[in-house]
């Protein structure tokens, strides 16, 4: 061998990683366990197109804060996981990822967390198993070189008040208690912790509850408020896919389809796909750091619109409260 080849091989070593956004990190390394989803295997971001832009707004230098105010079976979680392992292995940080309560912080490690360690190569061997006479870590706090992940409650005061952290990550905050103990609002207290690092990231995410009391709402009114514009397959004009454009016929919710509102043509289910790929995020405020995104389940591609049809019959004959549940969890609205 000769000596540049040794020379070109040293620096290769410590060559830093590439590039990337999240998004492409995901394409290029993540892989998908079969306990946590229902199409395990090679990551795709193209599945669902919207989720780029998400990912994409917590590798942004110009971007701070990320909220996300969503429905469900929207591949939040996963986007959530893929945020993760590009901190893991491509800007080493530490890393704190706050859960309602300490029980659903423990379930996501063993749940979510751990199965992307095992199942996504370039994570693999990174994070000692925490049985490991010598790893240091727990279930709910984990090292890897240049950082550590810790996972607690937003009922857990005492997790809220101890090392500094770089990147926050606050799930489903419309379930925070108002106060961690005495100590105040815990997604206070956690950015807090941000206050050393000048490339902080916080992301924070729920589906939303009562209006003017809903933490999520009151971040996204603060955010640039983004929200998915997709092109019609028949006229091209782009538009926001709203419950109110979902019909069908009496009785028949496997009937249920979309009605453009431009130029009044029935949408099928089958031209989601193509819709979601040539559609954009498209701002309505000024960003000023904080990144903000509203997307309902009429998005999902893992939910359709005659399921949406039935879910909602069902709520609007059993009640206000069912209702409710569906405007939160279905639509992404107070």
């Amino acid at each position: 061998m000769q000596i540049s080849d040794l020379a070109a091989a040293a620096l290769a070593v410590f060559a830093p990683p590439p590039s990337l956004t999240i998004s492409e990190w995901a394409d290029r390394y993540r892989y998908l366990s079969p306990e946590a989803s229902a199409e395990p295997g090679k990551w795709s971001t193209a599945r669902a197109p919207y989720q780029a832009g998400i990912m994409d707004a917590a590798s942004d230098p110009e971007t701070e804060t990320i909220v996300l105010m969503t429905s469900a079976q929207i591949g939040k979680t996963a986007m959530i996981e893929n945020v993760i392992g590009y901190y893991v292995t491509q800007d080493p940080s530490p890393i704190l990822c706050l859960q309602p309560t300490l029980e659903m912080a423990a379930t996501f490690s063993k749940d979510r967390l751990a199965p992307m360690l095992r199942d996504t190569p370039a994570l693999r061997g990174l994070v000692k198993d925490a049985r490991a006479r010598d790893s240091g870590n727990t279930q709910l706090h984990k090292q890897f070189p240049g950082g550590h992940i810790t996972m607690t409650g937003a009922n857990s005061p005492a997790n809220l008040a101890s090392r500094p952290i770089r990147i926050v990550l606050c799930d489903e905050v419309d379930r925070y208690p108002e106060s961690a103990g005495t100590e105040g609002d815990p997604v206070a207290l956690a950015t807090k912790r941000t206050a050393t690092f000048w490339n902080r990231k916080l992301l924070v995410t729920s589906t939303p509850t009562i209006k003017n009391l809903s933490r999520i709402e009151q971040a996204f009114l603060g955010s640039d408020q983004r929200r998915y514009w997709v092109p019609c397959p028949d006229c091209g004009e782009h538009q926001l896919l709203k419950w109110a454009n979902v019909k069908w016929d009496e009785g028949k919710t496997e009937t249920a389809h979309y009605v453009c509102e431009h130029c009044g043509s029935c949408i099928d289910e089958q031209h989601k796909p193509a819709m979601l790929a040539a559609g954009e995020w498209r701002a309505d405020a000024v960003f000023r750091g904080i990144a903000g995104f509203h997307l309902n389940e009429i998005y999902s591609l893992w939910r359709r619109w005659s399921e949406m049809a039935a879910d909602f019959l069902t709520a609007k004959h059993a009640g206000s409260e069912m209702l409710k549940a569906f405007v939160n969890t279905s639509l992404g609205e107070t």
